[in-house]
């Protein structure tokens, strides 16, 4: 009578929760039988195609340079209301601040007032002493070059907004108030910047690359980028620009991405941003991560030949994540072992099985 060694616990177990990995039917040692080893595994077709080469990068998004307006007065003067905060969306005519202009600004629009009423009524006189040849010609012409010069002056100071003692100054377009430099109550000589307008929708993505893979991107590479921090849908963009010097702070290059209309709407200023950048494709055979296994003579995967597994030796040529891009004699059509393959040997009987089947009890 026979004597049946039961299978180690722990093995059991294992083959019934993934239904993988070899199934043993094994006679006693005295009784002479040989022993027979069976490998169950899950396979696939192996199949070439083109992979994208990607890097991945980090930055800030930032508004758009390109899209920003600095409001300036060209008149000194004091902000006496500010209407606005920083990062608040404004509307086309909505009003900013309020500015008083300085007193020795409205003078100088008032002198250049009355030089033009006194130029006009000498020239008014000249022209009537004229009539009575009492004038030359040049002193007719004196006054009205005196006229012309007064208007010229009162029209540079209407320019300036001078004439206006206090005014409200409104958005020029829909945008967003970006920065703000001035103070209520802060004197502003002329020329100086009081706010900063960026048009609402176009941004600028700033990308750090590491100098020493600089020379693996140039500008009009797809870009997909999305927030660090959240799973909205990835906006699609290229490089616009790349820097030729590194940034002090990040030690790193940086890659300029300009977005503007419905792609910048999910991308804020201050947000931060992964961008993942195509450099190039790769065509290669595309296997699941799992499929390739290394020991001392390197990458392998196994194929499946007249019911036994075949090494076949690989080159990894792309990392994509849950698969890889790997060259190599493959046999196209032969099955290519993509689970159960560890533990597995070259020349070993192999059988197709369906994950989470258990294998079939050994003869």
């Amino acid at each position: 009578m026979k004597t049946i060694r039961a299978l180690p616990i722990i093995a059991a177990s294992v083959m019934c929760w993934v239904g993988l990995g070899p199934l043993y039917a094994a006679a006693d040692e005295d009784s002479g039988d040989k022993v027979d080893s069976t490998v169950f595994v899950k396979t696939m077709k192996p199949e070439r195609k083109e992979l994208p080469r990607q890097m991945t990068a980090y930055g800030t998004v930032m508004p758009d340079i390109r899209s920003t307006v600095h409001i300036v007065l060209p008149r000194a003067g004091q902000v006496t209301k500010l209407a606005v905060s920083p990062g608040e969306e404004v509307r086309r005519g909505q009003k900013l601040f309020e500015f008083t202009t300085a007193s020795a600004a409205v003078l100088a629009y008032q002198q250049a007032t009355t030089s033009l009423t006194y130029a006009r009524s000498d020239l008014a006189r000249v022209q009537e002493l004229a009539k009575e040849k009492m004038v030359t010609k040049s002193q007719v012409a004196a006054a009205e070059k005196a006229v012309a010069d007064a208007q010229q002056a009162l029209q540079a100071e209407q320019k300036t907004g001078a004439g206006n003692a206090a005014q409200w100054v409104t958005s020029p377009a829909d945008a967003v108030v970006t920065q703000i430099t001035a103070i209520v109550g802060e004197r502003v000589d002329r020329g100086g910047g009081i706010l900063q307008l960026t048009e609402r929708g176009s941004v600028q993505v700033h990308l750090g690359i590491e100098p020493e893979r600089l020379a693996d991107v140039h500008v009009g590479m797809p870009v997909s980028l999305s927030s660090v921090f959240g799973q909205a849908r990835p906006v699609p963009g290229r490089l616009d620009e790349l820097h030729g010097i590194i940034d002090p702070q990040t030690r790193l290059v940086d890659a300029i991405v300009r977005l503007s209309g419905t792609a910048a709407t999910t991308l804020l200023p201050g947000m931060q941003v992964k961008g993942v950048i195509t450099t190039s494709t790769v065509k290669s055979w595309v296997v699941p991560r799992q499929a390739v296994l290394s020991d001392e003579a390197g990458p392998y995967v196994f194929q499946i030949k007249d019911g036994k597994a075949v090494r076949v030796n690989v080159k990894t040529v792309l990392d994509s994540g849950d698969t890889y891009g790997i060259e190599g004699p493959l046999d196209p059509a032969a099955e290519l072992v993509t689970m159960g393959n560890y533990g597995l040997n070259a020349g070993q009987a192999v059988r197709k099985t369906e994950i989470g089947t258990p294998a079939p009890a050994g003869k």
